[in-house]
C-alpha cells in the first residue's frame, strides 16, 4: 500500500467505527425507551433481583449450571456479586455472556496446561535442559545471604489470559455498573485483612484478586495494594449484592461434604479442613442474613475438591441438578417471555467490541529485566489490529522466559491514540536462584548411582540479559559445572558461553558380561563455545574445549581404560532441536542432536582423533496411546579414542537388559520404539499420572574397550511402569536382550542422563 492510500483508508475506517457506535447506542436508547414508554406489568412490581455466587476454586464450575436453570426459568438478574470462581463466572455472566457460553468456555479450558508454567515450545532453549536435569521443579531465590520462597506455586499468566476472554464483552465500561448487569467482585486486603469490594478497573484483575489463592497464586497488586482470595473474608457476598441493588437475593454457595474424622489423619488434610471451617464460618453469617424473601441454593460436591478443575463438566451437571431441585421456589422470581427476552436483548447490546488499531507499545513493571529486551519478545506491532489470541501469546511468551510471575495488558486512549501497554510482574524472590534436585538409579545388581544436585543462577547480569549459572552435584558420581551466558544483541540470537567443569565418576568395565574392574575418572576444563539461537526450538554451538582426564582402577585389572592420564584439546560443535511439549513424559514434539568433538595436538591433546554422534526422537499421541521412535548412533576416527570420549550404553531404554553402561565402544548404532499408556491420574488438574509400557530396541556397539566381538544386531526390549511424582521421573522397569542378558531397574528423578 502506497502512502498517500492509507489516509483515505483510516478515514473509512473511523467513519465506519463512529456510525457502528451511534448504531448501537441508538438502539440501546430504543430500548430503554421502549421499557420507559410501554412498562409491561411484571416490571412494575417485581423486586430487583442480586445473584450472589460463592466462591470454591473448581468447585465454582456449578454456578454455571444453576445460571442455566436461571435461564430456562426466564429469572432476570440484576446485579451480581462473587469471590474466587464465583466471581469469575459472576464476570462472565454480567458482561453478556450466556449460561450455554460460559459453560462452552470452562468446559474447553485445557487446565493441566493453564495451571502450568508456560508452554515448553516457548521457554529460551538455553534454560530447556533445566526441567530434566531440575525435575522437582522446585525453585527458591537468594537475596541478600538469605532464601526467598516464591510467593505462589501456581503460575497464573494463562489464568490471566482465560480471564481476559471472559472479560472480553466488558468493551470500554468506566465501572462495573456500566456493564450489561451491574457487577461487584470480593477479595481480601492482604496487609489489612479487611474486604476489597472492586466495582471499577480493570474487570480481568479483580477476577485474578478475587481468586488469588493464598500459597497457590501470587498475590495481585491493584493500585499500591496487595489482594488475595476473597473467600477468606466474604465467600458467600450477600451484603455486597443487597448494597449494590438487590431487593431479593438468590446465593449460591458451593462446598464439599462434612468431612469424617477417619480422614483428617494428614496435615494437608488437618490444614484443609482449618481453613474450610474458617471459610464456611463466615459463609454461614452471610447466609444468616436473608429473608423470607430471598433464596439459598447450596450445591454439594461430593468428591470434587477446589483444585479439581479436570471435573469442571461434571460440577455444571450438578450445579444445574441442585437449581433444579429448587425450581417451585424460583418460580417466583420469573418474569414473562416478552420482559426477558427485552432484558436479554438489553445484554446483548454492550456485547460488541469495536476492532482498533494499537498505535503504540509500553511495557512497564520492568525493574531488573530489560524492557528492550522484553519489547523483543513481543509480536504485536504497532499500526496492527487488536488482536486478543496474538497478544495472549505475547504474555504467554513473556513469562516463558522465566523473569516473570505474570504479565498482563490493558488498552487505553490517549488523545485519540490507542496504546496496548503490557504490564509485567517480575518475580519478588529473583533475579537469582537456586534449583534442588535428588537422583538415583540401580540395576539391582549392585550397579547403582545417586545424586544430590543443586544449581545457582545469577541472572541480569547486564542490560542484555548475561548470566552466570553453576551446577553441581554430590553423591556418583560427583560434579562441578559453571557457564557465564552472555547474548550480544538485545534479540539474544548469538551469545558467547565460556564454562569450566570437573566430573568424578566411578564406573564398572565388563569381560564380555563379567565385571572385571572398577574405575575412578576424573575429568575437568576450561570450555568456550560461540553459538546462535534457533528460536526457542534449538541453538548450534561451536567451541573449543582444553583440560585433562585422569583414571586409576580401584579394583580389578589395570590398563583396561587406557593411559592413566590424557590431556584435553579440541574443537567442538553441538546442534539441538527440542520441541517436545515436555521433557518427561512428553505427548508430542521432536528431541534431534549432533555432536562433533576433532581432538587436535595443535589444541593441545596427546592424540589426534574425530567423535560424532546424532540422535533423534519422535513422540506421537494417538489417543490414549503415546508411541516414542528413537535414532541414535555414533562414530569415532583414530586409533587412540580415550575411554573418556568413547560410547557407553547399557541400562534401562539404551539397551534394556544390560547393566549401565555395560557396553563401550567407540562405534555404536541404537533404535527403538516405546509404547506407553496413561493408567491412572495422580493429580488430573495437573496432568501428573501413572503410565505402563514396553520399549522394542534394536542395534548394537562395536570396536568395544574389552575386545568383544559384536556382529549383527541385538534385539531386546523392556516392560517398564513410570510414574510422574513430584520427586520427578520414578520407573521401574524390566529389561532383557538376547544372549540371556536381563536386569531390573530403578530410576528416581533425573538420573536418566548423566550429570552436564
Amino acid at each position: 500500500m502506497t502512502k498517500g492510500s492509507i489516509a483515505p483508508t483510516r478515514t473509512r475506517l473511523n467513519a465506519v467505527r463512529h456510525l457502528a457506535g451511534a448504531a448501537a447506542a441508538c438502539l440501546l436508547f430504543a430500548h430503554q425507551l421502549a421499557l420507559a414508554a410501554d412498562p409491561p406489568a411484571e416490571a412494575q412490581r417485581r423486586p430487583r433481583i442480586g445473584l450472589v455466587l460463592g466462591g470454591g476454586g473448581a468447585k465454582g464450575a456449578a454456578h454455571i449450571g444453576v445460571i442455566k436453570v436461571l435461564e430456562e426459568m426466564r429469572v432476570p438478574v440484576d446485579c451480581i456479586a462473587g469471590t474466587s470462581m464465583g466471581a469469575l463466572v459472576g464476570a462472565g455472566y454480567a458482561t453478556g455472556l450466556s449460561a450455554s457460553e460460559l459453560e462452552a468456555l470452562i468446559t474447553s479450558v485445557d487446565w493441566k496446561n493453564i495451571l502450568r508454567s508456560a508452554p515448553r515450545q516457548e521457554v529460551p532453549f538455553h534454560r530447556k535442559s533445566l526441567d530434566h536435569v531440575f525435575t522437582i521443579g522446585l525453585e527458591v531465590g537468594v537475596q541478600e545471604g538469605a532464601v526467598v520462597a516464591p510467593s505462589g506455586v501456581v503460575p497464573t499468566h494463562q489464568i490471566e489470559a482465560l480471564l481476559r476472554r471472559v472479560a472480553a464483552g466488558a468493551g470500554d465500561a468506566k465501572t462495573f455498573d456500566d456493564l450489561p448487569i451491574p457487577f461487584r467482585a470480593v477479595a481480601t486486603d492482604l496487609e489489612t485483612g479487611g474486604m476489597a469490594v472492586f466495582s471499577q478497573g480493570d474487570l480481568a484483575a479483580s477476577m485474578r484478586a478475587s481468586m488469588a489463592v493464598p500459597g497457590a497464586f501470587a498475590p495481585v497488586e491493584i493500585d499500591g495494594h496487595l489482594y488475595v482470595d476473597g473467600m477468606l473474608v466474604r465467600n458467600l457476598p450477600v451484603d455486597v449484592a443487597r448494597q449494590t441493588c438487590a431487593d431479593v437475593v438468590i446465593a449460591v454457595p458451593v462446598a464439599n461434604p462434612a468431612v469424617s474424622r477417619d480422614r483428617l489423619n494428614r496435615l494437608t488434610s488437618v490444614a484443609g479442613q482449618a481453613l474450610n471451617i474458617a471459610i464456611e464460618a463466615n459463609e454461614k453469617a452471610q447466609l444468616a442474613t436473608l429473608a423470607p424473601g430471598d433464596l439459598a441454593i447450596p450445591v454439594v460436591l461430593k468428591d470434587i475438591t477446589s483444585f479439581d478443575f479436570a471435573s469442571t463438566p461434571e460440577a455444571v451437571k450438578i450445579g444445574e441438578a441442585a437449581a433444579r431441585q429448587a425450581m417451585s421456589a424460583l418460580a417466583r422470581y420469573s418474569v414473562g417471555e416478552r420482559e426477558y427476552a427485552l432484558w436479554r436483548s438489553g445484554m446483548q447490546l454492550h456485547t460488541a467490541a469495536a476492532t482498533m488499531k494499537i498505535d503504540e507499545i509500553r511495557i512497564t513493571g520492568t525493574k531488573v529485566t530489560d524492557p528492550e529486551v522484553m519489547r523483543s519478545i513481543v509480536r504485536t506491532q504497532p499500526g496492527e489490529a487488536f488482536d486478543q489470541k496474538k497478544i495472549d501469546g505475547d504474555t504467554t511468551r513473556l513469562v516463558a522466559h522465566g523473569d516473570l510471575t505474570s504479565a498482563s495488558y490493558r488498552i487505553s486512549e490517549e488523545d485519540g491514540r490507542h496504546v496496548l501497554t503490557y504490564d509485567v510482574v517480575e518475580k519478588p524472590w529473583g533475579p537469582n536462584y537456586l534449583l534442588f534436585n535428588l537422583n538415583f538409579n540401580t540395576d539391582m545388581q549392585g550397579d547403582t548411582a545417586w545424586g544430590v544436585r543443586i544449581d545457582y543462577q545469577k541472572r541480569w547480569l547486564n542490560s542484555l540479559g548475561g548470566e552466570f549459572r553453576t551446577s553441581f552435584q554430590v553423591g556418583k558420581p560427583r560434579g562441578l559445572w559453571a557457564e557465564f551466558y552472555q547474548p550480544l544483541e538485545s534479540s539474544r540470537t548469538y551469545f558467547v558461553a565460556p564454562s569450566v567443569f570437573t566430573t568424578q565418576s566411578l564406573a564398572y568395565l565388563y569381560q564380555g558380561d563379567r565385571k572385571v574392574a572398577e574405575l575412578d575418572s576424573t575429568r575437568y576444563g576450561l570450555n568456550l563455545e560461540v553459538g546462535r539461537t534457533l528460536g526457542t526450538s534449538g541453538e548450534v554451538r561451536l567451541g573449543v574445549v582444553t583440560g585433562q582426564t585422569e583414571s586409576k582402577t580401584v579394583v580389578g585389572t589395570p590398563g583396561l581404560a587406557g593411559p592413566a592420564k590424557s590431556k584435553l584439546g579440541a574443537g567442538t560443535m553441538h546442534l539441538q532441536y527440542d520441541t517436545l511439549d515436555q521433557r518427561l513424559f512428553p505427548s508430542s514434539g521432536t528431541l534431534a542432536r549432533a555432536d562433533v568433538l576433532a581432538a587436535s595436538t595443535t589444541l593441545g591433546a596427546d592424540s589426534v582423533y574425530q567423535v560424532g554422534s546424532a540422535s533423534l526422537t519422535q513422540v506421537v499421541t494417538m489417543g490414549p496411546n503415546v508411541w516414542t521412535g528413537t535414532l541414535q548412533g555414533g562414530t569415532s576416527h583414530g586409533d587412540e579414542v580415550p575411554y573418556h570420549d568413547q560410547f557407553k550404553q547399557g541400562g534401562l531404554f539404551r539397551f534394556s537388559g544390560y547393566h549401565l553402561n555395560e557396553l563401550v565402544g567407540k562405534e555404536y548404532a541404537f533404535a527403538s520404539v516405546q509404547y506407553r499408556r496413561r493408567l491412572t491420574y495422580l493429580v488430573e488438574t495437573f496432568g501428573t499420572a501413572a503410565w505402563g509400557g514396553f520399549s522394542l530396541e534394536t542395534g548394537n556397539v562395536f570396536q568395544r574397550i574389552d575386545g568383544t566381538s559384536a556382529r549383527g544386531a541385538l534385539w531386546g526390549g523392556s516392560l517398564f511402569l513410570g510414574v510422574d511424582s513430584k520427586l520427578g521421573p520414578v520407573y521401574v522397569g524390566y529389561g532383557r536382550s538376547q544372549n540371556g542378558h536381563s536386569a531390573w531397574y530403578l530410576y528416581v528423578g533425573s538420573a536418566l542422563e548423566a550429570f552436564r
